[in-house]
């Protein structure tokens, strides 16, 4: 998925993640996966730029929960004159945070997770 951004200052993309692991329910006797649904907002916050974003979903096996994989949504920013990446979406890292929404301020110095009460938690992006 791509998407461009600048005129407008806000992108949502929502997660749809099926996990056999996560939210399992009993139909008719057996074990059926539910979808869970993380809506993650990303706003341009780069200086009148244009912002373009690349995800893509990447299940990481979890070394100390090894009976699940660890969900993560691996994200390309480009905008001139580079290309930064960054894990838009950890599950490890984001649902203690914020559950199934997660804002986000895209900047030039990394992403900023801006939670509904209290200070925004920046971090540098990845090489």
């Amino acid at each position: 998925m791509t998407i461009s951004s600048k005129s407008l200052s806000k992108v949502v993309i929502m997660l749809i993640l099926v996990s056999f692991n996560l939210n399992v329910s009993m139909i008719d006797g057996q074990v059926a996966p539910q979808p869970i649904v993380i809506v993650v907002t990303m706003r341009n916050k780069l200086n009148d730029l244009d912002l373009q974003i690349r995800c893509d979903n990447v299940k990481t096996h979890d070394v100390e929960q090894s009976t699940r994989n660890r969900i993560v949504y691996n994200c390309s920013f480009s905008w001139y004159p580079g290309i930064h990446r960054f894990n838009i979406y950890d599950e490890i890292r984001d649902d203690p945070a914020c559950h199934q929404q997660c804002n986000w301020n895209i900047k030039e110095t990394g992403p900023c997770r801006v939670p509904d009460i209290g200070a925004p938690k920046c971090y540098p992006w990845e090489i």
